[in-house]
């Protein structure tokens, strides 16, 4: 434990500290979500298939599923601390995601698998809701998981030398 005082700070300062380290933490679980994706195309273009060979393929679509999913978990464990007056807030999100994300990328997935061959129409729709997942991953998953580290279980405590470097990432 370190022997330095602690200081206190603003709410802005704070929650830009929360958004700057949910948003590294959301950064990292999107690349292990797509580093799969990734080794697949390399494969792909190492036995001579195109490099968007990968939208042809139903792991995109799979891939689209599991980032929906982590988003409702992080929307979920972000407001789960969080003042039970914004409560109707993330069971709407959530249900937009389900809706508008999770489940087309379920049926994407299940006409990719039962349909061949693929149609053209159903494989830009494959990759479009992937991109669409990827935003979506991108900005409620920073939201909620900067909203889990504001209203976590700790109060937000700084030391000295953490202080500079939020003082130089919020000027």
């Amino acid at each position: 434990m370190s022997s330095e005082p602690i200081l206190s700070v603003s709410p802005f300062q704070a929650n830009t500290f929360h958004r700057k380290a949910a948003t590294y933490a959301i950064f990292g679980d999107l690349l292990f979500i797509v580093l799969p994706l990734v080794v697949i195309s390399i494969v792909d273009v190492s036995v001579g298939r195109s490099l968007f060979a990968m939208i042809e393929s139903p792991e995109l679509s799979f891939g689209s599923a599991v980032l929906f999913g982590q988003t409702i978990i992080k929307v979920v464990s972000g407001f789960a601390h969080s003042k039970p007056s914004g409560a109707e807030q993330p069971v709407f999100v959530v249900a937009m995601i389900i809706v508008f994300g999770l489940v087309p990328s379920l049926v994407v997935l299940a006409l990719l698998l039962s349909i061949n061959p693929v149609p053209h129409g159903l494989q830009m729709a494959q990759a479009g809701i992937f991109a669409l997942g990827v935003v979506v991953f991108f900005i409620f998953g920073v939201t909620g998981h900067a909203q889990s580290l504001r209203h976590g279980s700790r109060p937000l405590k700084i030391t000295e030398s953490e202080s500079s470097v939020l003082q130089d990432t919020v000027l």
